[in-house]
């Protein structure tokens, strides 16, 4: 055989790190675009390619597990050519570095809390509205979307129209409206191309961030400049009229001096199935509108040493937006964010203004055709100028290597600008200001076991006392890549603007306003001494019914029998009632003996009314902060270097909870049983027994009418409202309230399975045992429900190919029937939905890539929240370019 046959390539492939063989690597080598040799590694790392003619390759090397190595410019003459290959092990989810659990930097299997890590390959790969396309798939999280923009993301449940339950951060910033303590991730200023990560932490996290963490923590987190330099243009398109253009560009002239820029814009059509509220005034504008970027300047004096300036803007030109009054139509909604943060060894300090503008919102259910917002005289306006001023500052010190301590204090200042819309009569006086510090310790009793515990103390301006966080886990590693944990966490969350000071006319309800309060600091009480009314109960008349709504009567149907006939005389004439016998009706005057009063609630979805008893009304109590008592047990390991798991088990006490916008004030009607029975007795000398059923029948049903009926709805003569100076007019009230105790337990499952060949299983699983808890429960008029379900799950697989550059996913995703109770009320259908999408970085186009990501494949219309529309499938493509 000719010399040139002889000759090849051989070499070991070992781990970084270790040396230890890399057992089963697949090495190939190219030339001129092709594959001309390919050798398998053995028990000793060992491979060897033969015939391969004399000269230059290229030779890429790839086993599971392990980063993609390709080497350039291999030389193979006579004879075997030696090429050792060292190959590091791919960051697995949970031996990835966070900082979001500890405040500190960690291993995800290391830290002592549920965390999960969605990395910039992942989020880039998938072209995607907003980060709730990413996280809907983690576990434990529930994303509720309304539309192609709009989404809520929360934690373990207890989901909200408006929420804000989820602490949402961007590099270390609140990330949330201001005042309104909401999250709308469109109104995000980072664009998708400079997220880094995202990670995110499940239950309570008060000991070290403070209020408002009971549910967890979303942290986004951004590129530094000088370890992502150069430029990255992105175009998406895809149904709905979509369209995403991004361009981000970041440089380091030098190792201490870097910055960066992004910017994006995004346009697209509502779906046409998108099902309006029935209670809207105007047609909702489906033109999707939103651009947003951010600007960043890093300098670093010395290698232990940053600052860091940082501003960012959004504009989310048009959007539809859920609130606790219904629908907003977003017009030219700004929000502006301004950062300083700098650290020095382990003492970091920052301080940020968030800042928010609702350009010419308004509300769909109050909006007027002569509406042109922003207008302080128009009640359907939103005018929100609201800003919030945070400074933060924390250090940490070792004793040792077995001793750590961080501890830290946060100053949040927050200003609502209004203009007397929002918080109406109390405009002049409702800026919040909280001031907390915590204490955090890190011990190692032992090389397999670790100790975490935490206490901080926060005082807010609006509440009497000051309230105590603490936190204690018990982290035990048995071998390496094991983790067994067991914590304790107090955590609460604080009333929010709305809470306190809301004043806000939300809609109408015939004569009534429906007017949106916040609880004041004296409570809002009953006036329970008016003898005659039911339970001795006190209402306000409106002026329609010849009543001064200042004063308060007794609660007492019978009482306005007249103004109810003379209201329903017109529709009783229209229905064949003679004229005759209907003022003969009129000219009757029952007692409260005869004919007694119904108590019945607003139903703000459908503008019914439902039956309650008078002992379901109970005064409300100032609000007070939520407490949540957590447990959690859990689990985080890799198996065998493939099979990657978690597993969440928890319990979480509520104490106080402060439920969603609910209507408190019943109105009065009359009793339409009793009615019936007076009126027939009545009737019968005057027109016989017959014909006296039937007018009475129907007659009592006109005027007392049917409990959540939509045609026969009776006549409101009243309404009992509090006694309180802010609630002295013939108002419906809804209002917020702390409820009892709520108990609920659940679990959340996570894992992936590394198969061969470049394929992944991954899945997802989370539990909880209750979503519905009814009044008589929790007290009140109003059932409180979770707003999520009780099992969700989602089971998918991947493949990555690192030589080729291809990646592909395919994903089923369930979620099961849940009711829901936010103000407007329902129940969302189980649905079941399959996602997929994949990935191409051609190699012959260094820096291109194309991708696809479909959503609801099968087109599967559901609805993922009350007041969201019909959702169907979305299809994105993108294009992207990096220099």
């Amino acid at each position: 055989m000719p010399a040139a046959a002889q000759s090849g390539l051989m070499g070991r492939v070992t781990e970084a790190g270790t040396g230890a063989p890399v057992v089963g690597a697949r090495v190939q080598a190219n030339s001129g675009g092709r594959t001309v040799g390919v050798a398998t590694t053995g028990e000793t790392g060992d491979y060897r390619i033969s015939n391969l003619t004399a000269g230059s390759y290229d030779v890429t090397i790839t086993r599971i597990g392990y980063t993609l190595q390709r080497i350039s410019g291999v030389q193979v003459g006579a004879g075997f050519a030696t090429s050792n290959v060292t190959m590091n092990l791919i960051p697995s989810q949970l031996d990835q570095i966070v900082t979001t659990a500890s405040r500190a930097p960690e291993k995800v299997i290391d830290a002592p809390a549920s965390v999960f890590v969605l990395n910039a390959p992942e989020i880039n790969d998938r072209p995607s509205v907003n980060i709730a396309d990413h996280v809907v798939r983690l576990p434990g999280i529930d994303v509720a979307r309304g539309g192609i923009l709009q989404s809520n993301i929360v934690a373990r449940g207890f989901n909200n129209i408006f929420s804000g339950a989820l602490l949402t951060l961007t590099d270390n910033r609140f990330s949330f409206v201001p005042s309104l303590r909401v999250n709308i991730p469109y109104l995000t200023p980072t664009p998708s191309e400079d997220v880094e990560r995202v990670e995110v932490v499940l239950g309570p996290g008060a000991a070290l961030y403070g209020p408002n963490t009971a549910s967890g923590v979303m942290h986004v987190i951004t590129k530094s400049p000088f370890t992502s330099q150069g430029t990255t243009f992105t175009v998406d398109g895809g149904n709905q009229s979509l369209f995403r253009a991004g361009v981000r560009h970041a440089g380091a002239p030098n190792e201490k001096f870097g910055y960066k820029v992004s910017y994006d814009v995004f346009r697209a059509t509502e779906w046409p199935e998108f099902q309006h509220d029935t209670l809207e005034k105007k047609a909702r504008i489906t033109d999707l509108r939103r651009q947003g970027g951010e600007a960043r300047v890093d300098f670093r004096p010395t290698p232990a040493s940053e600052l860091i300036a940082n501003v960012g803007m959004t504009r989310a030109g048009s959007a539809v937006e859920p609130t606790g009054l219904g629908p907003a139509q977003i017009k030219d909604w700004k929000y502006n964010t301004y950062q300083l943060r700098g650290r020095v060894n382990r003492l970091f300090a920052q301080v940020f203004l968030n800042q928010s503008d609702a350009g010419g919102t308004y509300l769909l259910r109050t909006v007027k055709p002569t509406t042109n917002c922003p207008n302080v005289a128009d009640a359907a306006c939103i005018i929100d100028k609201s800003q919030q001023l945070v400074a933060q500052a924390q250090h940490g010190w070792d004793f040792g290597a077995r001793q750590k301590f961080l501890y830290g204090f946060d100053y949040i200042h927050t200003d609502p600008r209004t203009s007397g819309t929002i918080n109406g009569r109390n405009e002049a006086d409702d800026d919040i200001t909280e001031v907390g510090g915590y204490l955090h310790s890190v011990t190692t009793l032992t090389p397999r076991l670790e100790l975490t515990a935490a206490g901080r103390v926060d005082k807010h301006s609006r509440l009497e006392q000051s309230v105590f966080s603490p936190r204690i886990a018990l982290v035990f590693k048995p071998v390496e890549n094991q983790n067994l944990r067991l914590t304790y966490n107090r955590a609460f969350s604080t009333p929010s603007t709305n809470n306190l000071f809301l004043d806000l006319v939300a809609g109408a309800a015939g004569p009534y306003g429906v007017r949106a309060l916040g609880v004041p600091t004296t409570g809002l009480s009953f006036k329970r001494d008016c003898a005659g009314g039911i339970s001795s109960l006190c209402m306000r008349v409106p002026k329609a019914f010849g009543g001064t709504p200042e004063n308060l009567v007794a609660a007492n149907a019978a009482a306005m029998y007249k103004v109810a006939i003379g209201a329903a005389s017109a529709g009783l004439v229209a229905a064949g009632i003679p004229q005759s016998i209907v003022s003969y009706m009129a000219s009757l005057q029952p007692t409260s003996a005869q004919v007694s009063t119904q108590l019945r609630v607003l139903n703000t979805e459908n503008a019914t009314f439902r039956d309650v008893a008078a002992t379901d009304l109970r005064d409300v109590q100032r609000i007070k902060p939520t407490i949540h008592n957590t447990l959690e047990a859990g689990y985080k390991g890799i198996l065998g270097n493939r099979l990657q798991l978690s597993l969440d088990v928890w319990r979480d006490h509520r104490t106080n909870f402060v439920g969603p916008l609910i209507v408190e004030t019943p109105n009065v009607f009359l009793d339409r049983a009793s009615l019936q029975t007076y009126l027939v007795a009545n009737l019968t000398p005057v027109v016989g027994a017959a014909t006296a059923g039937v007018i009475g029948a129907n007659t009592a049903a006109a005027l007392g009418g049917i409990s959540e009926s939509k045609s026969t709805k009776g006549i409101p003569l009243g309404v009992v409202n509090f006694q309180e100076a802010n609630s002295a007019v013939a108002d419906i009230i809804v209002t917020y309230r702390n409820f009892g105790d709520l108990t609920v337990y659940g679990s959340d499952l996570g894992g992936e399975l590394l198969l061969d060949g470049g394929f992944s299983v991954d899945g997802t699983y989370s539990w909880v045992n209750k979503d519905f808890f009814p009044r008589s429960e929790v007290g009140g008029v109003q059932d409180i429900a979770l707003n999520a379900p009780a099992t969700k799950g989602s089971l998918g697989l991947k493949f990555r190919d690192e030589a080729k550059g291809l990646s592909a996913e395919f994903r089923g995703r369930h979620v099961a029937e849940f009711p829901v109770f936010s103000f407007i009320n329902g129940t969302i259908a189980s649905y079941n939905l399959i996602d997929a999408g994949f990935a191409f970085r051609p190699a012959s186009w260094r820096g291109v890539m194309v991708a696809l990501n479909a959503t609801n494949l099968l087109d599967k219309k559901h609805r993922e929240f009350v007041g969201g529309g019909n959702l169907g499938r979305l299809v994105i493509t993108r294009l992207q370019y990096t220099f």
